[in-house]
């Protein structure tokens, strides 16, 4: 008697455990899908044109329809999204920079994409960029956080911070190395998110 209900015990235990393990495969595989079918779904979100400008410039005009999305640097055809093996992590890049030169105004000028020809004078108290609305410049871009980096006037240069952005910040061409802060230069040219869409120039008059 005692040996039935240990012998029926015991098989139930393991119907149970092997219920178990089927729901927790199934779980874990409908849970990869959706990542999956997410990761694309934020793929072609960033393929699609986007507008926005930040509250010191004026609103893009609409382009005419047909008219080609426009032209990026040569080196900013790729997309990034933070996680992905290529990509180092972010880090401090160490350049040597001369002060700002006295009575030049330092900007970021949007160089290419929907905010072409935007200029943003940049302050000694500095401006954000970001996709939230209250930003001084606003990306509408899916790759791009809500507050995403810095650019200000420390000890006399102009700083860029990323502010722990999900897609990163990159300078130049290296598309593989986001940066945590780096010193600017007069020309550096800007991405945040990743390469391509809207580009931004560092420039002082």
């Amino acid at each position: 008697m005692v040996k039935d209900y240990v012998f029926w015990g015991l098989f139930a235990l393991v119907v149970i455990g092997i219920g178990v393990s089927q729901w927790d495969r199934r779980r874990r595989s409908l849970k990869a899908k959706e990542l999956e079918e997410a990761y694309r779904a934020g793929l072609a979100a960033a393929a699609q044109p986007r507008s926005g400008a930040g509250p010191a410039a004026k609103p893009p005009a609409a382009p005419a329809a047909g008219a080609p999305e426009a032209a990026f640097d040569a080196n900013a055809t790729r997309v990034h999204f933070r996680g992905s093996a290529e990509i180092a992590p972010a880090a401090p890049l160490h350049r040597d920079a001369a002060p700002l030169p006295p009575r030049k105004a330092a900007r970021l000028v949007c160089v290419g994409g929907s905010q072409k020809d935007h200029s943003f004078p940049i302050t000694a108290a500095g401006i954000t960029i970001g996709r939230e609305p209250k930003n001084d410049v606003v990306i509408a871009d899916p790759r791009v956080s809500y507050h995403h980096a810095w650019i200000g006037i420390v000890d006399q240069k102009a700083v860029l911070r990323d502010l722990g952005s999900t897609n990163g910040t990159f300078l130049n061409a290296q598309i593989d190395a986001p940066v945590s802060e780096v010193v600017l230069s007069p020309g550096d040219t800007i991405f945040f998110g990743g390469h391509g869409r809207d580009q931004f120039r560092f420039v002082l008059d």
